[in-house]
């Protein structure tokens, strides 16, 4: 038994953990099963075939192989997906319509390429392992930041509850929104590693983190630059200015800044080239009283839901209980932060909530007339991923021992690791029979490679991050004492003394 695990092992361990469970989801999924899985994957396999700036009726040359087979079994519950043809067939190209036409191309020619050799079964399971083993190292990263890089290693609960059974399930798809949400998280324990916990000199492997994480953020969707600004502005503002100016003097800190910048352009320059933004639809007539019942009563709660996780096509909802114990988990955080922190904590909490929930909910109220209501929970997953950690690490520095954060990080982790080995059969069983049951080894579809290899590697997958959460959380024997209160009337994070970084 190793008794501890260093920075390297620390992320091989967590990457693997993560990217069998995701590799679960990949196996178990019928094509089209996970959300707009079918646009990405043509979109991938158009720009395999040169056809990266679609024109303005999104038409792009694909294998027809790949196309619709029919859309039958998304949004419909009951509806196993054996009423779809597999992929396969001629491959021929067709022109067709591509809802994804106009995304930034990076994205689908560093995971979608599989699709441009095998336009079938074998290139959409390799375009959704190479996905997810995106997600995974990048998480991976966020966990090597969360253990090595800050007291107490407190931020390791926030990823606990961070990385919910929808995130597991965009693990196993061909969707940008994964890396997205990946890319968050990664940003976020870089950069409260970076500014707020080490004082002393500069951990090159974190700023390194934030420049890779932010670029990839921005990169594969135009919302990218919106959570860049988020994230950012939450970590930064109030910030401690020594702290700032040492950062702002630092070449490694300028050099990932100006890669950064260059990565935001690029995205904004193709957001502005193949107008990637543009809205469109019809007058519904809606007024506005209406438009607001409608988001505050009806879309708000399902959005809440859809967070944690409704699966495919946000039509599989997953056991009650799953819902409540997750909320249970990050109320636990959320509001000791709350309870604990100080006028500045509960300022940043409460900017960073607002941020990543307001910008999307105003602009659908905008459009709802014209575009309907759009958001989905996934969609603000990339922000909202931030609040566990940074409520997390609130709590370190607001009184819990390292004791009682080893306590809490192995508590978040008996309750919510099991779910994620419940959530697959779940799903499989829907997409399996269109009936709600823990048994996909009864209906009428069957996933392409069998059954029982997702729901092997998803065991495994789960049982690896068990072990992963357990020994990491554990107390060094030698462990610092909690850094003292800080006075309501302080601006900026107390000045504690840094302990040596081991990357």
């Amino acid at each position: 038994m190793i008794r501890r695990l260093p920075g390297a092992r620390l992320w091989l361990v967590a990457f693997v953990g993560l990217w069998l469970l995701f590799a679960g989801w990949a196996f178990a999924a019928p094509y089209d099963g996970p959300p707009d899985e079918q646009q990405h994957a043509l979109r991938a396999a158009a720009i395999m075939n040169g056809d990266v700036l679609a024109g303005a009726d999104r038409g792009q040359l694909v294998p027809d192989s790949l196309y619709r087979r029919p859309f039958c079994f998304p949004m419909r519950l009951t509806v196993p997906a054996n009423c779809a043809v597999e992929p396969g067939g001629s491959e021929t190209d067709q022109e067709y319509w591509v809802a994804a036409a106009r995304y930034n191309p990076v994205y689908y020619a560093i995971t979608g390429w599989p699709l441009g050799f095998e336009p079938n079964w074998r290139g959409i399971v390799a375009s959704r392992l190479l996905n997810g083993a995106a997600m995974a190292a990048l998480i991976a990263c966020a966990v090597v930041a969360a253990v090595r890089w800050t007291r107490h290693k407190a931020m390791l609960a926030g990823v606990v509850v961070a990385v919910t059974p929808m995130v597991a399930h965009l693990g196993g798809a061909i969707n940008p929104n994964g890396v997205e949400i990946a890319a968050g998280l990664a940003l976020f324990a870089a950069l409260l590693s970076l500014v707020h916990d080490q004082r002393e000199g500069i951990n090159r492997a974190a700023v390194a983190l934030a420049g890779v994480s932010a670029s990839v953020l921005v990169t594969p969707r135009f919302a990218g630059v919106l959570w860049l600004a988020v994230i950012v502005g939450a970590v930064l503002i109030p910030s401690a200015k020594a702290r700032l100016r040492e950062l702002a003097r630092s070449r490694v800190v300028r050099i990932w800044s100006g890669v950064v910048v260059l990565a935001v352009l690029a995205s904004v320059g193709w957001t502005l080239l193949a107008n990637t933004a543009e809205v469109g639809g019809t007058d519904k007539g809606q007024t506005v009283a209406r438009i607001l019942r409608g988001e505050i009563f009806d879309m708000w709660p399902i959005v809440t839901q859809q967070m944690v996780g409704v699966m495919g096509w946000a039509e599989t909802p997953l056991p009650g209980m799953v819902y409540a114990v997750w909320y249970m988990a990050a109320g636990l955080l959320l509001l000791g932060a709350l309870v604990l922190g100080n006028r500045v904590d509960r300022w940043r909490l409460s900017a960073l909530f607002l941020a990543t929930f307001a910008p999307l909910a105003a602009a659908e109220v905008l459009l709802a007339n014209t575009t309907g209501y759009f958001n989905q929970g996934r969609y603000f997953l990339p922000g909202a991923v931030g609040l566990p950690l940074l409520a997390a690490y609130v709590m370190s520095r607001r009184g819990l021992t390292p004791e009682n954060l080893r306590s809490m990080t192995r508590l978040l982790a008996f309750l919510l690791v099991p779910i994620q080995l419940i959530c697959l059969p779940w799903t499989m069983a829907r997409w399996s029979s269109g009936w709600i049951s823990l048994n996909p080894y009864n209906g009428s579809w069957f996933p392409h490679y069998g059954v029982t290899l997702p729901l092997v590697l998803a065991t495994l997958g789960t049982a690896v991050l068990f072990f992963l959460y357990w020994r990491a959380s554990r107390v060094p024997a030698s462990s610092p004492p909690p850094p003292p209160p800080v006075e309501a009337k302080e601006t900026v994070e107390d000045a504690a003394p840094a302990q040596t970084v081991s990357v």
